[in-house]
């Protein structure tokens, strides 16, 4: 669903669901619910600049054993981060296709969910990780990660009657 923020004249801004709005620091910016409906946004604010230059993501990107891709959908990619959105329905994912973590990052759940973890090679039993709406955890991922298994993982919905939501940011 979409919602409506205020705009600079109090008039209301639609904006889409899953809408990514990035700002550089020192930016002013006021959101307020224009609307009757329920309308949630989650705000992260990067305190750092970023610890590696382009050039050093795309290395390690590029020398990462399995795909980086570690969400469902790439939502933004500047210089700080990559944004992801990470839904699976009830019962989905496919264990037998592992991704590999070789940023920090950051998830918020959105809703209720548990995500199964397998080993790089689909083995199960890598983690059970339930988590309630609004849960944030914090992953530091060492140096030289994109070539150790140990940061590559399946995942499959551990609920078969609710979906699984999140939001992943990589930090570069």
């Amino acid at each position: 669903d979409e919602g409506y923020q205020k705009g600079p004249d109090d008039e209301a801004l639609k904006v889409e669901d899953k809408a990514v709005v990035f700002e550089e620091s020192g930016t002013k910016c006021s959101i307020e619910n224009a609307s009757k409906n329920v309308f949630r946004q989650v705000w992260f604010e990067l305190k750092k600049e970023p610890r590696r230059s382009e050039e050093e993501v795309q290395k390690i990107l590029s020398e990462a054993i399995y795909t980086t891709n570690v969400g469902t959908k790439l939502m933004l990619e500047n210089r700080w981060c990559r944004v992801w959105d990470f839904n699976l329905e009830p019962g989905g994912g496919d264990p037998t296709q592992p991704h590999h973590h070789v940023l920090d990052y950051v998830f918020v759940y959105v809703a209720k969910g548990r995500l199964l973890g397998y080993s790089h090679d689909g083995k199960p039993g890598l983690f059970d990780s339930v988590n309630e709406d609004g849960n944030v955890t914090w992953f530091d991922i060492p140096d030289g990660a994109e070539k150790d298994v140990n940061y590559a993982h399946g995942g499959k919905n551990g609920y078969d009657d609710l979906p699984m939501r999140e939001y992943l940011v990589e930090l570069k």
